[in-house]
């Protein structure tokens, strides 16, 4: 019988056979999540469909979960039926009588006017139109806008929509995971901000956005320290990785900008 194929360790180095690394429980290759069953990359944390942790032998029960924690996938055939619902609905509001009073700014757009948002049901921006990446990119611009404004209500309710919308993407770009990633951010899903944030630190080590995502995923489950490091990492990343001129790097201009001050003002260097 042959002997076990020795392999190192992707994450801590050590020589290591089998599926996963023993000293540090890094995935070695031929994985796949405990959660969803997809294929792990070697040295993944984070399952990239479901963001599950490695080594996680079986999901928790959504209860354990919390509510945050559940949002982005529990609620996947909801949005699905929901976004059917909002087609119907638009065309009986189509075929109703045209007394109606006109449309505002916010309402053309699929949400309630400011001025009846306590009345009225909180809805979905009509994509059915779009391409599948023109969808995804409509919704992630709402949610982002919604949570300037701090209307977290809304924030809640598309949220779980954009994750789909995603989800549902053949194929990912770096900036489609980011934008997965934010989502997780701004509702309080670490898991899923840092499971993207992996992913794009597999491709690109020293990619700005992916450093940016795993010091806030980072912080949100209270690991300061791990944080920080990222934190250096980022500054010492941003003049190299500046002269690239990455279109993604244009595009979030304002979110490195902000990370770079707080990485700053923290005393990272």
């Amino acid at each position: 019988m042959a002997p076990p194929k020795t392999t190192t360790c992707p994450a801590c180095g050590t020589a290591a056979t089998g599926r996963f690394c023993a000293e540090c429980g890094t995935p070695l290759g031929d994985t796949t999540c405990a959660s969803c069953h997809a294929a792990l990359s070697p040295g993944a944390k984070f399952c990239h469909r479901c963001g599950t942790p490695v080594g996680e032998r079986a999901p928790r029960p959504v209860g354990e979960r919390g509510l945050a924690g559940a949002m982005p996938w529990a609620v996947a055939a909801i949005s699905l039926l929901a976004l059917v619902a909002l087609v119907a609905g638009q065309r009986f509001a189509r075929s109703r009588p045209a007394e109606q009073p006109a449309a505002t700014a916010d309402a053309a757009q699929g949400m309630p006017s400011a001025a009846g948002a306590d009345q009225s049901p909180v809805r979905a921006p009509d994509i059915s139109n779009l391409t599948p990446e023109e969808q995804a990119e409509r919704l992630f611009n709402r949610v982002m806008t919604l949570f300037e404004q701090g209307d977290t209500a809304r924030v809640q309710f598309l949220a779980p929509m954009a994750v789909e919308a995603y989800q549902r993407l053949p194929k990912k770009s770096i900036d489609d995971r980011y934008h997965l990633g934010r989502i997780g951010a701004v509702t309080g899903v670490a898991t899923l901000a840092s499971a993207q944030a992996d992913t794009i630190l597999q491709q690109q080590p020293t990619n700005l956005l992916g450093l940016i995502l795993a010091a806030q995923g980072a912080r949100m489950r209270g690991d300061e320290g791990v944080a920080r490091g990222y934190d250096r990492r980022l500054l010492a990343a941003l003049p190299a990785e500046q002269k690239r001129g990455l279109a993604e790097y244009q595009q979030h201009a304002n979110d490195i900008a902000r990370a770079v001050e707080g990485a700053r003002g923290r005393g990272a260097s």
